[in-house]
């Protein structure tokens, strides 16, 4: 056999796929699917593309067609107590802001809903005549779905059933049907594959070129993630994935190393402490409640100040975005402006005619939103509404599952110590037996009964009292030293 040379290696050398080919912004899609939202577009585009992320599928049987996904009525909300909740709600937060005077030291006086109730309850509604008019999804063709905008403005006796594959944060699975893990993650594919093909034209066959970069919550589950990343890299054909947390890119993209990223998102609001690239575990907090139950909150505060808005209906996706168009319009958290004040609340109905209301509101444009600080203004009861990051359910495909190392590591300081103390218990009997050796030895040499030699030199009197008293003298201080160690020990 020859030695290698230098000129030949033993290996071919592998080329660097980043020195080769580099990679370019333009082939990398970033993903943020939100509860509402999917913000998706390209790493080199300024801003995102943001839809609604909702599927419409038709129904197979019209007669036994499932009830839509609900957006602002929670099941949490039905309780007996939720009305009394409401009120304490309520009044505590009146009660923060009459103690806060403004910057002139002026205090807030709190306005009268039955005084607005007097005016609110005599005005008419006007028409407006404008030709920027909604109309409804045209569903003449019968396609098996509508995906965004489609969906949500889709006629209410028309055959397809809305629903929403993320919810509070999280995949939407559910006992009823079309809840199961396998469901949803087929909305979520037939909803990205739609628009990426439709709103970024990319065709699918197209993706084994491109990567992605999914965005999950501060507070995940290892579970949903493992799927996710399944569906990005075998059911789409992404060529690579990447997944980071929501908190930590929005560090990255502010330029800001050590920050508490506080997100309100329509269901969640979700804390969370990043340091240099890093979310502490320790300070990841998730509360299911947002901007949807704000909505709900001041449609009832409306209500008690005499405007009603009979034209909306809270079960119809189009009237819950209207009123949600309605609470960015009016609500604030300025503590400086107090007292009444005139609004114009304009309604835009698909195929009807927009309304506008010249309405008087007090303080329940900051009501609504200081419930973010007062929850129990919203009338929620019921489990799981704080989440912490908990520890990562086991699976046994994941090499680097936290239960396995967990195991692995108390096996392996059980065997160190086990090994040290036979090591320790090898080295006494060691001892032991060398001694053993020396004193036979030493008897032997000293005190052989069969041996007749007697030693030239025999100890006087004199050495034998001065041996005698030298190991007195060490028994002594043996003694002492026993008694020192016994009374650290007590101490």
């Amino acid at each position: 056999i020859m030695p290698p040379t230098g000129k030949k290696p033993l290996f071919p050398s592998t080329p660097d796929p980043v020195t080769d080919h580099p990679i370019q912004a333009q082939t990398i899609i970033v993903i943020q699917p939100g509860s509402v939202n999917l913000r998706i577009g390209r790493a080199s585009d300024a801003f995102p593309i943001t839809i609604p992320h909702c599927i419409a599928r038709k129904c197979p049987n019209p007669d036994n067609r499932l009830p839509d996904d609900y957006m602002l009525l929670r099941p949490e909300c039905n309780h007996s107590e939720a009305g009394q909740q409401i009120r304490a709600g309520l009044a505590s937060i009146e009660e923060l802001l009459l103690s806060r005077p403004s910057r002139t030291g002026e205090y807030r006086q709190m306005t009268s809903p039955r005084q607005l109730m007097a005016f609110n309850s005599q005005v008419p509604s006007e028409r407006l005549e404008s030709t920027d008019t909604l109309s409804w999804t045209d569903v003449e063709k019968q396609p098996q779905y509508f995906v965004g905008e489609e969906a949500l403005y889709i006629p209410p006796k028309a055959n397809y059933r809305l629903g929403w594959p993320m919810r509070r944060g999280r995949l939407n699975v559910h006992d009823c049907p079309g809840g199961s893990l396998t469901a949803v993650l087929a909305d979520l594919e037939t909803i990205w594959g739609h628009v990426l093909q439709e709103h970024m034209e990319i065709p699918l066959k197209d993706l084994k070129h491109y990567r992605s970069v999914l965005l999950i919550p501060d507070v995940y589950s290892h579970k949903h993630v493992k799927a996710l990343v399944n569906l990005i890299l075998n059911n789409l054909g992404f060529g690579a994935v990447i997944v980071h947390q929501e908190s930590v890119c929005a560090t990255y993209g502010s330029g800001i190393t050590v920050a508490c990223v506080v997100d309100v998102g329509d269901q969640k609001a979700s804390v969370s402490c990043v340091e240099d690239g890093l979310s502490h575990r320790v300070s990841r907090l998730t509360m299911e409640y947002g901007g949807s139950d704000v909505s709900r909150l001041f449609h009832s505060l409306l209500a008690r100040c005499g405007v009603a808005l009979p034209e909306l209906n809270l079960n119809q996706p189009a009237d819950v975005i209207q009123l949600q168009a309605l609470k960015e319009t009016c609500c604030h958290l300025n503590q400086e402006q107090f007292g009444i004040s005139q609004h114009s609340l304009e309604i835009h109905r698909p195929d009807k005619v927009n309304l506008r209301y010249s309405v008087k509101l007090g303080d329940e444009p900051i009501l609504a939103p200081m419930a973010l600080f007062r929850p129990n203004a919203l009338g929620l009861i019921g489990e799981h509404l704080i989440r912490i990051q908990a520890r990562l359910d086991s699976d046994p495909e994941d090499p680097h599952d936290e239960d396995y190392l967990r195991q692995t590591q108390r096996q392996s300081w059980a065997g160190r110590i086990a090994g040290s103390k036979k090591d320790n218990a090898d080295m006494s009997r060691d001892t032991s037996e060398h001694n053993l050796s020396q004193l036979d030895d030493l008897t032997n040499g000293v005190l052989d009964d069969d041996s007749n030699d007697v030693p030239d030199i025999l100890p006087s009197a004199d050495s034998l009292k001065s041996s005698r008293r030298g190991d007195d003298e060490d028994e002594e201080e043996m003694d002492d030293e026993r008694d020192l160690h016994l009374m650290g020990v007590d101490e």
